[in-house]
């Protein structure tokens, strides 16, 4: 199976900090594209929520439209791509066209709503890249999740069938993050020159990239489905098991969470230091021992077996990954370069296994981004559900 397919990206929305973010949709992207689809990109922003260098509106446009220009031409999608303002594009006839030809709508995350520009696509997939959260909003706080419009539902939860969740009325099938393992290799980042800043030098800690906050706690039937802060608090003591912990966070001095968690042992950096570019932001990962990473408390509650992007990056990498587990080990391999934890003993005794015997859990980790989460196969396993 193979044609034309539009994919609707979340990069624009994200102007600083945001090489992160951006690796997210990318990597579905060059899947697509490796895997023989001729892709375009397509983003839509309200003119009012642009922003500006230092507030001020400048020729050279906003930061928006210049990461946009930025991201499209380096990944090679100059040519297709399209970056709505409004409703309006300077390439908004070469994407009608392109969209009149197209077999497949990928809504990335859902943010796309200009539901008249892609109607006419026989195949308009929802990708729910956080499960739990979309499904609470759109059922307990009558939030319009963008699901109309659609003709296929997916979700990074493996486990939605079961979750503890409210239901939307929706079928939603499971897929992984995937990585194109082309720009995410031990050998890829060798050659690379970037060097990253001195503060961001890992020195055998384990990482993770995090907001600390994320969203807020929402209740249904009993349950607080909480957000990263939540998880954290439960694991401060870690360090104190041993661990050595170097996290790019929001979190700042003067938060009420900072000194405690210094005093614990815990290091913080800027996520403006290793996100601002992609390639510090590889060069942070790769120079990891690894990724230690809770996940938002709302996943755990939920049972929905979310698995993080960036887990994915980290383990093509060939850096192992401890995981809290959210369900997610129902379908992944756990043990061997990635582990799944549910409390600061589990966690600890993971991040000691893997300190023993590093050269093994590293290719052990490499070896399952090969398996599982190599883009090309992770879409080519969503399109065959498509055509099936």
């Amino acid at each position: 199976m193979s044609g034309k397919l539009v994919c609707a990206v979340v990069i624009a929305h994200v102007p600083q900090s945001s090489a992160g973010n951006a690796w997210a949709f990318l990597n579905w992207a060059l899947g697509f594209r490796q895997a023989g689809w001729d892709v375009w990109l397509v983003e839509h922003l309200n003119s009012g929520d642009l922003s500006w260098p230092e507030g001020e509106r400048v020729p050279a446009g906003s930061l928006n439209e210049r990461l946009w220009h930025t991201v499209t031409a380096e990944f090679g999608f100059e040519h297709r791509a399209t970056l709505f303002l409004d409703d309006a594009a300077p390439s908004a006839d070469a994407f009608a066209h392109f969209a009149r030809e197209a077999e497949v709508f990928v809504n990335l995350s859902g943010q796309f709503k200009l539901h008249h520009r892609v109607q006419q696509i026989p195949m308009r997939v929802y990708l729910d890249m956080d499960p739990g959260f979309t499904q609470l909003w759109a059922e307990v706080c009558n939030v319009d999740m963008n699901f109309a419009g659609h003709t296929h539902f997916f979700s990074y939860g493996a486990c939605m069938a079961t979750a503890v969740l409210p239901r939307t009325g929706h079928d939603w099938l499971p897929t992984l993050p995937p990585v194109c393992l082309d720009f995410w290799s031990p050998e890829a980042t060798e050659r690379d020159t970037t060097r990253l800043p001195a503060e961001a030098l890992p020195h055998g800690a384990w990482t993770t990239v995090t907001h600390w906050y994320g969203y807020n706690q929402l209740p249904w039937e009993g349950r607080v489905y909480g957000n990263k802060r939540d998880s954290l608090i439960r694991m401060r003591d870690l360090p104190r098991h041993g661990a050595r912990l170097l996290l790019a966070t929001d979190l700042q001095l003067g938060w009420e969470d900072y000194n405690d968690f210094v005093a614990a042992g815990w290091r913080f950096i800027s996520t403006a230091v290793v996100c601002s570019d992609w390639r510090v932001y590889r060069k942070f990962l790769a120079a990891s021992a690894g990724e230690f990473s809770v996940a938002k408390d709302g996943y755990v509650v939920s049972e929905c077996g979310w698995f993080s992007d960036r887990c994915a990056c980290y383990l093509a990498l060939g850096r192992p990954v401890a995981l809290q587990e959210t369900g997610w080990s129902r379908v992944l391999p756990t043990g061997h370069g990635l582990k799944s934890w549910r409390d600061v003993d589990e966690a600890a005794r993971a991040l000691r296994e893997f300190t023993e015997a590093p050269d093994h859990h590293r290719a052990a980790a490499r070896r399952i981004a090969q398996e599982h989460f190599d883009a090309v196969k992770v879409v080519r396993q969503l399109l065959e559900q498509l055509s099936g």
